[in-house]
């Protein structure tokens, strides 16, 4: 099912915090000597002369997270997220394990069946949900690597 919600641009974060943390909050994080950039970056493009992709530190971020994903770093990007999410309501889990590629791509694949099959077993022999739900995530950061692996191949 296709996502519809509008997207969240990153002014919009600062305007709302500006407004319901306050300026004075965004000034102790960002320091008092850049309020006046912590002011632009809770502009609204469409009313000011501010360009559409102005830069601020939440975009800043994302491109960071977007060309590591491009590279096929699939691994250290959850791991950005986690590492963001920590203590708050929104944790999105245990931080992934941030692990180099094999050597070759046939031993990235091998490495694949290796971790579909242990999810295979789990499945067959009954394991408890947490267990095969952890397999899970594991066969995919596995698939993850290959991936990297493979872009890095390609680009090289």
């Amino acid at each position: 099912m296709p996502n519809n919600a509008p997207k969240m641009q990153s002014w919009q974060v600062f305007h709302y915090a500006r407004k319901h943390l306050s300026r004075s909050v965004l000034y102790a994080i960002f320091g008092k000597k850049n309020a006046r950039a912590v002011d632009y970056w809770c502009e609204n493009p469409r009313h000011t002369a501010k360009p559409d992709g102005a830069y601020d530190p939440i975009q800043g971020v994302r491109d960071l997270i977007e060309a590591l994903d491009d590279q096929g770093h699939c691994d250290v990007v959850r791991a950005t997220f986690s590492f963001l999410s920590a203590g708050t309501s929104c944790e999105i889990g245990k931080d992934p394990e941030v692990v180099h590629p094999l050597p070759t791509i046939n031993e990235e694949i091998l490495a694949d069946f290796r971790a579909i099959a242990e999810l295979q077993r789990a499945v067959e022999s009954g394991a408890a949900v947490e267990e095969v739900g952890r397999i899970r995530l594991a066969a995919i950061a596995e698939i993850d690597r290959t991936i990297a692996r493979y872009t890095r191949d390609c680009l090289s």
